[in-house]
């Protein structure tokens, strides 16, 4: 069976435009979902020519919104629409500014290496548990509003979300348990019986997640370990390792990589690296030169 690539993308065409060709590949499908404000990139994506993989643009996009539930329903429409034309052996969520950093082949040989786990990363240190905390024990009302800035709407917004959390916290209001919640990378690559488990639970993830900050680090974790899959979980030492992501927070938000970082890349024991700007031309080519072969 082949393996799905799901890619929530908004901007950065020439990464996402390499990305694409590093995963063109008879293994695999790929799955685009361009946000609907995002008008220029979705034309130029349309335009691409795919030699081996089966590619699939999500005709009716979302728009979609930072720290909103608007991010977990793009994951379940990305999900929902590969399972339908599934099975796979592995569903892959990754950004439109992610690059793969090691070959097709040793990706697949890896996977089928590990066949069965779930690789999906935790953050359980005490910081990110009480960043955890005030997320789904609180209602955060309009979150579509959070990074539209400099406007009225987005003051009034603001100021009445500040009001709210200031009221739950004064009268220490705590909303209804339902999970032990647990949060990290949003990045995962889940099995086929994971990710059909994932969408029976679609409804009550909506319905609970809704009105929490930034959900789609949060509901595939939860679900996870709430699970019986929580066994196959490939690693919860560290969120990278867990995910198989190279992702830098210690010196960014996350990092992004420049020219200089490829020799860290390239020693990385990590499949896939975020986040790359196409400013960073060279880096970028010495990325494809090295690992679409």
């Amino acid at each position: 069976m082949k393996h799905a690539f799901l890619i929530i993308a908004h901007n950065e065409f020439p990464v996402l435009k390499v990305l694409l060709s590093m995963l063109d590949d008879e293994r695999n499908d790929i799955y685009l979902h361009i946000d609907r404000q995002a008008v220029e990139l979705y034309r130029q994506v349309s335009e691409l020519v795919f030699k081996k993989a089966n590619f699939h643009l999500i005709p009716k996009p979302m728009k979609v919104y930072w720290g909103d539930i608007s991010q977990v329903e793009v994951e379940f429409l990305l999900f929902e629409t590969a399972l339908a034309n599934g099975p796979y052996v592995y569903y892959h969520l990754l950004s439109g500014t992610d690059l793969p950093i090691k070959t097709q082949d040793y990706i697949h040989e890896f996977f089928h290496h590990n066949k069965g786990k779930e690789f999906v990363g935790f953050w359980q240190d005490k910081r990110h548990q009480r960043d955890l905390e005030r997320k789904v024990f609180r209602y955060y009302l309009f979150t579509k509003r959070m990074k539209d800035k400099g406007n009225l709407p987005h003051a009034i917004a603001a100021f009445l979300r500040n009001m709210t959390l200031a009221i739950q916290k004064i009268t220490h209001y705590r909303r209804e348990e339902t999970f032990e919640f647990k949060k990290g990378p949003n990045w995962v690559s889940i099995t086929q019986q994971f990710c059909e488990y994932l969408i029976q639970h679609k409804k009550v993830i909506l319905k609970r997640m809704r009105h929490t900050l930034c959900p789609d680090e949060i509901f595939i974790q939860t679900i996870l370990w709430n699970s019986p899959f929580r066994e196959y979980a490939y690693s919860m030492d560290t969120p990278n390792t867990g995910n198989m992501r190279k992702i830098d927070w210690e010196r960014g938000n996350p990092y992004t990589w420049k020219n200089e970082d490829f020799d860290e890349l390239r020693h990385s024991g990590e499949l896939f690296a975020r986040k790359f700007l196409s400013s960073q031309t060279e880096l970028i080519d010495k990325i494809q030169e090295a690992y679409r072969k």
